[in-house]
């Protein structure tokens, strides 16, 4: 399905739908019962955004703590059932396709009955603007529903507690205020990411780097040169790719994996094409199972990637990563985890996809489509890299260089 469709459909019906449920609870429902003494069940929903769902995972640990008897359950889009095992910390799992309208009405119909069994204590929706989420988490109903109140977004007026989104800060803590409004404690900083099995993780992706050829004293770098097919003027060009990773072997001897979707494998097709050094670097784009793929994050000593699912990947498991902006903000959606630094242009015109227009937009800078990232020159991106990771004084210096290991 088309995902500019579904917003489009999201903003036209999911509108008056949500005002309509409103009234009718007004006029005839029944009083909301209040959050029991000890919460039992927790379901939260976030549909859009593999990267969103790793932002996620420092809130999950929060309530974790705050509601240690409680399974927590989530519902997402069926596209993300990798990434939700691949984060391995959710009890139970529900998902809603939208692989056709016909299927996309029967799984949803499906879900929201199989939800509705589990009596949820507890529900959280995670969307910052889509009114799909507000509805199934209305269907399924819970004695508390969570969820964000948007400027001009009209979907939190079924929620029994409504968190103010703020535009100003990291959405990882946007995610935790709705965990606090949940029981959660405030943290800062948040609570670790918490992916389960990352030992394991780690382990698996050095057998990786061992199969393809880097060694364990190589300097080992993966860079993702897809975004998705939402907004693709997020990429960054792939032949840019391939000069960072041979200014990169030149000067530092780093090995580099270019990887991407199966969708976007012609993009790291292109940029290995472009290598001047081509044994420095391997293309693994479209070659690499959802869990293979977080397991060679994991391993890789340093991340260069686009504003896409990469960047929170990296930052959840600890992995040092270069994010790259342009149409978005790193205010909003950059690195969170240590080590994390983004180049951004800043360009008069950015962010112009933000989650008060849906992330609806046509890119209207004055110097055509993509001009912001453009803007950025592989010099900037090395120059971030020496000065951040690799030169001897640097804050974020790689464990390989300073003899140690992450």
């Amino acid at each position: 399905m088309n995902w500019k469709l579904i917003r489009i459909i999201d903003v036209w019906l999911g509108i008056p739908i949500l005002f309509g449920i409103f009234v009718a609870g007004r006029l005839f429902g029944k009083r909301q019962p209040q959050r029991p003494a000890t919460v039992r069940r927790i379901l939260l929903i976030k549909f859009w955004g593999i990267g969103n769902l790793f932002m996620m995972l420092p809130s999950v640990q929060a309530l974790r703590v705050a509601h240690p008897a409680a399974a927590i359950d989530v519902l997402s889009l069926d596209s993300n059932r990798d990434a939700i095992r691949a984060c391995g910390v959710f009890d139970g799992v529900a998902t809603i396709t939208t692989a056709g309208p016909l299927r996309f009405l029967l799984s949803w119909r499906w879900a929201v009955a199989l939800l509705r069994r589990n009596r949820y204590d507890i529900i959280i929706d995670f969307e910052q603007f889509a009114r799909f989420s507000a509805l199934v988490a209305g269907q399924v109903g819970a004695s508390e529903i969570i969820g964000f109140r948007t400027e001009g977004q009209h979907r939190s007026l079924n929620f029994t507690a409504q968190v103010p989104y703020d535009n100003t800060i990291h959405v990882t803590r946007s995610f935790h205020a709705l965990a606090a409004a949940a029981g959660a404690a405030p943290a800062d900083p948040l609570p670790a990411a918490g992916i389960s099995g990352s030992e394991n993780l780690y382990g698996r992706g050095k057998e990786l780097l061992a199969e393809i050829g880097i060694g364990p004293d190589e300097l080992c770098i993966v860079m993702h040169a897809g975004t998705s097919g939402n907004f693709s003027e997020r990429r960054w060009l792939p032949e840019r790719f391939s000069s960072l990773a041979d200014t990169l072997h030149a000067g530092h001897n780093a090995r580099t994996i270019f990887t991407g979707s199966a969708e976007e494998a012609f993009l790291t097709r292109e940029a290995a094409r472009h290598l001047h050094r081509p044994s420095s670097a391997f293309d693994l784009g479209g070659k690499l199972e959802f869990r293979d793929y977080l397991a060679l994050i994991a391993a890789a000593d340093l991340v260069v990637s686009a504003d896409t699912a990469a960047v929170h990947m990296a930052s959840a498991v600890g992995t040092p990563v270069v994010g790259l902006y342009g149409p978005n903000t790193p205010r909003l959606y950059g690195p969170w985890g240590r080590g994390g630094v983004a180049v951004y242009p800043a360009e008069e015109c950015s962010p112009c996809i933000t989650n008060f227009n849906a992330k609806l937009h046509v890119c209207r800078h004055p110097a055509g489509r993509g001009a912001c990232m453009g803007a950025i020159g592989v010099e900037d991106v090395a120059a971030a890299i020496r000065r951040n990771f690799l030169e001897p004084d640097a804050p974020f210096l790689l464990a390989r260089l300073s003899g140690g290991m992450r």
